[in-house]
């Protein structure tokens, strides 16, 4: 067993509310809202939406922005359709994955769990 492991993804947004709809909504995390952050899980993995002013952050940290984490979900054609209806998606669907944006301008990509699709991620 390793001693690493990935933590929390943090968040610094002026849109928390916003923020917290698209992952939920068109990714499908769930989780709860704090007084300070929002909390949302995957299995593997949890995502820190806090607000941008957050004044426990040092601030350029919480004023900086901008990553790509990826979700593994379970039906992704259907995650691509709720991105479409939203206008967020930025990228067209390539049969298991794509790029959306969520309400900030940030680039998500959004894949198929393993075992679920047909695409051999080696070739």
């Amino acid at each position: 067993m390793s001693e690493l492991e990935i933590g929390p993804v943090m968040v610094f947004s002026g849109k928390r509310a916003e923020i917290a709809r698209f992952y939920r909504d068109v990714v499908g995390l769930a989780g709860e809202e704090g007084a300070h952050a929002t909390w949302l899980d995957a299995e593997n993995a949890k995502l820190a939406l806090h607000d941008r002013g957050d004044r426990r952050t040092p601030a350029e940290i919480s004023s900086s922005g901008g990553f790509v984490v990826w979700f593994g979900v379970a039906d992704v054609r259907a995650a691509y359709d709720r991105a479409r209806q939203a206008g967020a998606t930025s990228s067209d669907f390539f049969g298991d994955y794509f790029f959306a944006r969520d309400p900030d301008g940030r680039y998500v990509g959004i894949y198929a769990l393993e075992g679920r699709h047909g695409h051999d991620h080696e070739h």
